[in-house]
């Protein structure tokens, strides 16, 4: 059996939409963070737990013309933009 990294939303996160994206908003630790409308689409998508590689992927099958290389650096920059204040980091067995 092996661990993986997944990723998922943080419930008590709040997300305003808004017409050019969104505001996510951590009541915990009182911060706030835009993102824009592709952040809102993997926001929706990390509703359920996702590993960086399923989040490429998913990037790559909505917008055309993203490499694999592209999707992967884009999903590791939004993880890590958001990190620990409005996403969950969690450790699976598969």
């Amino acid at each position: 059996m092996s661990t993986r990294t997944v990723y998922q939303t943080n419930p008590v996160v709040s997300c305003g939409n808004e017409e050019d994206g969104a505001i996510l908003f951590n009541p915990d630790t009182n911060v706030s963070s835009i993102v824009n409308l592709t952040g809102v689409e993997l926001w929706t998508f990390l509703e359920t737990p996702h590993t960086i590689h399923e989040i490429a992927d998913h990037i790559v099958r909505t917008y055309k013309d993203v490499t694999v290389e592209q999707a992967t650096e884009d999903a590791e920059s939004f993880i890590e933009a958001l990190g620990p204040d409005f996403l969950l980091k969690k450790q699976n067995d598969n």
